[in-house]
């Protein structure tokens, strides 16, 4: 008998440490970019982007732990469409006991000079995109946002591919005019 069959063979770490490596990657890679998408979706509400980006990252580990790991391709547009998901979802059933007026305060300090534009742009984005009806808002959400096919975003919201568009069209008329931007149409 040779000295290397004497050693055990290696024994594979448990399922439980794989998965909590699994999600602890998938976390550091997408987790900014699917809170940026939500707070988004959320009108710039942090506390919404927050639960939502939970959710997702949650829902990912369910998946790990039921064995579907392969069943999902790309892990960063499924975290954001869950994540978006998550909002539209909570603002729909939730729109009677909070007003849309509830985002935060931004921050009113200035890190560096050369963002204040580009912090009041969005400010004002948020502001405007807080003001288009519900419905505008989750096409555009789900469209733009989320990256959802016209055709699934129609399904989600139980409307005609054709509504979709509308909506989005009349959202992006809403803001182009609230953001006092020309549009080139």
């Amino acid at each position: 008998m040779s000295a290397a069959a004497d050693e055990p063979l290696p024994v594979p770490p448990p399922a439980e440490a794989v998965w909590e490596k699994q999600i602890e990657d998938l976390y550091e890679a997408f987790h900014p970019v699917v809170l940026r998408k939500a707070t988004l979706a959320a009108a710039g509400c942090t506390a919404d982007a927050w639960d939502a980006t939970q959710h997702a990252f949650i829902k990912a580990w369910e998946h790990m732990h039921n064995l579907q790991l392969n069943e999902v391709v790309n892990w960063k547009g499924w975290l954001i469409k869950t994540a978006v998901r998550h909002v539209l979802f909570a603002r729909r059933h939730h729109s009677r006991l909070a007003s849309l007026d509830d985002s935060e305060p931004a921050d009113s300090r200035i890190l560096l000079e050369d963002h204040v534009v580009l912090k009041e742009t969005y400010q004002g984005m948020m502001e405007a995109v807080g003001q288009l009806s519900p419905r505008q808002r989750q096409a555009l959400v789900l469209v733009h946002i989320a990256g959802c096919p016209t055709a699934e975003a129609a399904a989600d919201m139980g409307v005609s591919a054709s509504t979709v568009r509308n909506l989005i069209h009349q959202a992006r008329t809403r803001l182009l005019a609230a953001t006092g931007e020309a549009s080139d149409d």
